[in-house]
């Protein structure tokens, strides 16, 4: 219960699905957790229920460099230091390329992309001056392979798999860990909220379960133990893309 025994992890997207689950993992492993999140209510109703552990929610819109220079300034200063990074905050859209404006593209790469370069490039120094760090960026399967209507998310996560790969060869000499998780569809309210779009939901969910070859989505506590174990894993597995998906892509 205590792979993490006052490891400083600051993890972002913790208001749902699998940053939830992660945060929880890593408190019962023995974290201090910097958990961020856009949504108040979510951040503290998980402060809350987490109030044995050594958690600590800070309220950002990760879309701009500023914000997240705020939250890595945070989590340092505030706990003195960060050992774990886990860029976890995203968000889907589906829609026709021809549909699909300025204003989704720009938010979908803010957050998707941008809001994982930034809180590495803030956290990186703060991990040189320790003398270590990890860094675990989530990407997708669909980093791998295409789905259509799926445009701007898959080059978003797409840019966080090659982002993940050049970090990882440009500080593979520093003792910086740096990997990515792929998981594929995980049962969570952004995956449910996208069978809702579907005037049958039912119907487009029970399509979505008979691409997976276990023949059910994936849970968040699935992708949060592969994070757990990355956090805590041995120093030669470094730029890997972690497909985590039940077989999908094999397909």
């Amino acid at each position: 219960m205590n792979r993490l025994k006052n490891k400083i992890i600051l993890i972002t997207g913790i208001g749902s699905g699998i940053g939830r689950a992660a945060a929880r993992s890593f408190c019962q492993q023995g974290a201090i957790v910097f958990g961020v999140d856009l949504n108040q209510a979510a951040g503290d109703a998980l402060a809350g229920e987490l109030q044995e552990y050594s958690f600590h929610f800070y309220q950002a819109d990760l879309s701009t460099e500023a914000a997240c220079i705020a939250a890595v300034r945070e989590c340092s200063d505030r706990l003195g230091g960060i050992d774990v990074l886990y860029n976890n905050a995203g968000i889907s859209v589906i829609a026709p390329l021809l549909d699909t404006d300025a204003a989704t593209v720009e938010r979908i790469f803010a957050v998707n992309f941008l809001s994982v370069f930034y809180l590495c490039q803030q956290v990186i120094p703060i991990m040189q001056a320790q003398g270590e760090g990890v860094i675990i960026n989530t990407a997708s399967e669909l980093a791998i392979v295409a789905q259509p209507l799926y445009s701007a998310y898959c080059a978003s996560k797409g840019a966080v798999l090659s982002f993940t790969r050049a970090l990882a060869l440009e500080y593979a000499q520093a003792n910086i860990r740096v990997n990515a998780i792929c998981p594929g569809p995980i049962d969570t309210p952004m995956l449910q909220a996208e069978f809702e779009i579907d005037p049958d939901p039912d119907r487009s969910r029970q399509q979505g379960i008979a691409t997976m070859p276990i023949g059910r989505f994936g849970k968040p506590d699935e992708i949060a133990e592969v994070a757990l174990f990355l956090a805590d894993a041995p120093p030669l597995l470094h730029g890997a893309a972690i497909v985590v998906d039940g077989g999908k892509t094999i397909l």
